[in-house]
């Protein structure tokens, strides 16, 4: 084998120039100035279209399309206004479409003592129309009022904490008029 490679090339028996072989594989380098245009370019095409996606989404949950919108209801903050619950009938359906805190939105069919429940701070429904009051636990064992409003024309019970701060909540509780329990809830952070 070692016959075949000195028949095909040949022999150098001078010293090697090692400057001269690492200047040749450094190559020749882009100026600063091209790297950073090149890089700015490049950005731009990835981040614009993001951006624009972004720019004209909305990321928070709204009423659905399915909702009856001409008798929307709604719970709003009384110091400022901002709407934190709307409810409309579900087209064609016997339930409800939802909007809690802007965090949870759907449509769902009525269930005798159906509920969902969103944390923190704390919002749910009910279509169990028993439920007149509640109450949540904080983690550190403060008990406080829920805002309980029913809507006949829906045949849902909405309910909420309202204040400034959220809070989390490690319970709540539902009652009806006579302060019996209708309903418990363990929530998990």
């Amino acid at each position: 084998m070692n016959e075949m490679l000195e028949r095909l090339v040949p022999r150098f028996d001078e010293p090697g120039d090692w400057g001269d072989v690492l200047r040749r594989a450094r190559g020749r380098r882009a100026p600063r100035r091209l790297v950073l245009v090149a890089a700015v370019v490049g950005a731009a095409l990835v981040v614009g279209p993001a951006l624009g996606v972004l720019l004209t989404r909305h990321s928070t949950p709204r009423l659905p399309a399915e909702a009856d919108k001409r008798n929307v209801v709604v719970i709003a903050q009384p110091f400022t206004g901002h709407i934190l619950i709307e409810a409309a009938p579900w087209k064609g359906h016997d339930g409800i479409c939802y909007v809690l805190l802007f965090k949870r939105a759907g449509c769902v069919p009525r269930t005798p003592h159906g509920a969902v429940v969103v944390t923190p701070p704390i919002a749910g429904y009910t279509f169990d129309d028993r439920v007149v009051s509640g109450t949540a636990v904080t983690l550190t064992g403060k008990r406080v009022p829920l805002q309980v409003e029913h809507f006949p024309k829906l045949r849902v019970t909405f309910f909420l904490r309202r204040g400034r701060l959220p809070g989390l909540f490690k319970e709540a509780t539902l009652r009806d008029a006579d302060g019996h329990v209708v309903a418990r809830y363990l929530l998990k952070h």
